[in-house]
């Protein structure tokens, strides 16, 4: 009898084991499905809070399915978090809510990383990049060039090959005063990697950037006379456009300043070539070759030239000089 009482204790405590068991594996079940919900609703943290929940259940009833597919979704929500703010972002910008923004695809790219989820932690660390640019470009619209430098270089620790960055930086290296060899070597950056991955809009954008900024130095240094110089910073610029009109007419201007006839009447000739504007436009060139001329002592071919010349501002300077200097017969 006392034997038929043990086992039948036994029994009982067995049976209410095994309830106790499948109570415990159900909850681990409706947890997970409660998270699906709110995963589908959008309810993005209380949905990684009902996985976590999942999870531990799972874990103390020995599922492992649960626990798999629970820690399966839980770093694509944080990606799914992370992409709904940065739509909220898009329809009120600031760079305070792309601070938020970037913060919460740094936490999905180390939830990836946590979860062994390569893709989520690869995508997520491929918008950081992205969103690292675009600070950047919101700063340098408010004029913060420190800070937009340091955003461009962030996104530049993240994607090496991310020619725009590079682009970026050498405009707000000129915008910070900086040395013209630092500011060519981003704009080359750009170049160069925009064409290693085929990003022509960059390569154009930094070729005609840096013809721009190698044509103003030139120009200016002309004009404080500081000529050898002038000369070095117009044929570098020539590197990035190489039918620049304007490049060539300021080498011939800076050329007949050295007195260099020969090299004068070469680069404005080349400048006539490349111009493709009319008379008016053509006239500033075509009075460097009648000054060369001239100065050569080559009165009818400064006296052609001068007379293309004639337009525009350039229209009183040559007729004085071939009225009064050369006495062309077209003027006697």
């Amino acid at each position: 009898m006392k034997l038929f009482k043990s086992i039948f204790l036994t029994a009982l405590i067995a049976m209410a084991s095994t309830v106790a068991f499948a109570q415990e594996e159900a909850d681990a079940i409706n947890a997970y499905n409660e998270a699906q919900e709110l995963a589908q609703s959008k309810d993005f943290d209380a949905a990684i809070n009902k996985f976590g929940e999942a999870i531990e259940l799972g874990e103390a009833v020995g599922n492992a399915d649960i626990v798999t597919r629970s820690k399966n979704y839980i770093p694509k929500l944080f990606y799914q978090k992370a992409a709904a703010a940065f739509q909220a972002f898009r329809s009120s910008p600031s760079v305070s809510g792309l601070d938020n923004v970037i913060a919460l695809f740094e936490e999905s790219q180390s939830m990836g990383t946590e979860y062994g989820d390569s893709d989520i932690s690869n995508r997520s660390r491929g918008v950081l990049a992205q969103l690292h640019f675009q600070k950047g470009t919101m700063l340098y619209k408010q004029e913060n060039f420190e800070a937009a430098d340091a955003s461009f270089d962030k996104a530049l620790q993240i994607n090496s090959n991310y020619a725009k960055a590079y682009y970026q930086k050498g405009l707000v290296a000129k915008k910070m005063g900086g040395e013209v060899e630092t500011i060519m070597s981003w704009f080359d950056r750009a170049i160069n990697i925009g064409n290693q991955v085929n990003d022509n809009t960059v390569v154009r954008q930094a070729n005609n950037a840096a013809h721009a900024e190698l044509l103003f130095r030139g120009s200016k240094a002309i004009e404080n006379n500081r000529l050898t110089n002038a000369i070095e910073l117009l044929q570098s610029s020539l590197t990035y456009n190489a039918e620049s009109s304007d490049s060539f007419y300021r080498l011939a201007e800076a050329s007949n300043k050295l007195g260099n006839y020969n090299d004068a009447i070469e680069y404005a000739t080349t400048a006539i070539e490349h111009e493709q504007g009319g008379a008016t436009d053509k006239a500033k060139i075509y009075f460097e070759i009648g000054f060369a001329q001239q100065s050569k002592g080559n009165k009818a071919q400064a006296c052609e030239a001068f007379t293309n010349a004639s337009y525009g501002s350039f229209r009183a300077p040559s007729e004085h000089k071939m009225e009064f200097e050369l006495k062309c017969e077209s003027t006697n």
